[in-house]
């Protein structure tokens, strides 16, 4: 399944996140991919809100590379950001990737730079690019059931 949204303001970034978050499972793997500045992490804390996280604790990772937002009564979701990280894996192996990916909880990584399957597959990619006039084009690819 894929779908596709296109974002001319922060608002319309954060419905498509709203919608995206009723899309997902609860242990879903997702990737999310795009151009710097895109609105990847403004993305993420509309689908973590809409799923019951505190919009105050998401932030992105870059700096800790790995953030948990806790969920009252449900999984928690699992935050990681693969900018600074090469496609070496034992960088990954280092934040605890595989025990991340098959842990308990909704996972988004963003910039995932190498293919995960080892752990897991993506259940889901999202990405997010800008387009000529400043709009963002957010497209959802959803694989499996």
């Amino acid at each position: 399944m894929t779908r596709e949204w296109h974002s001319k303001s922060e608002e319309e970034t954060a419905a498509a996140g709203r919608e995206i978050a009723r899309l997902l499972a609860d242990d879903a793997l997702v990737y999310l991919s795009g151009d710097l500045g895109a609105g990847k992490t403004l993305l993420v804390r509309a689908i973590a809100t809409e799923l019951g996280a505190d919009p105050l604790e998401v932030a992105s990772p870059s700096f800790s590379l790995v953030h948990e937002y806790p969920r009252q009564g449900r999984l928690p979701i699992i935050h990681v950001d693969g900018y600074r990280l090469s496609e070496n894996r034992r960088e990954w192996l280092e934040i605890g990737i595989d025990e991340l990916i098959r842990g308990p909880g909704l996972k988004f990584i963003e910039w995932p730079k190498r293919n995960f399957d080892e752990f897991g597959q993506a259940t889901v990619e999202i990405e997010v690019h800008v387009e000529n006039d400043e709009s963002r084009r957010i497209r959802l690819t959803k694989h499996g059931g």
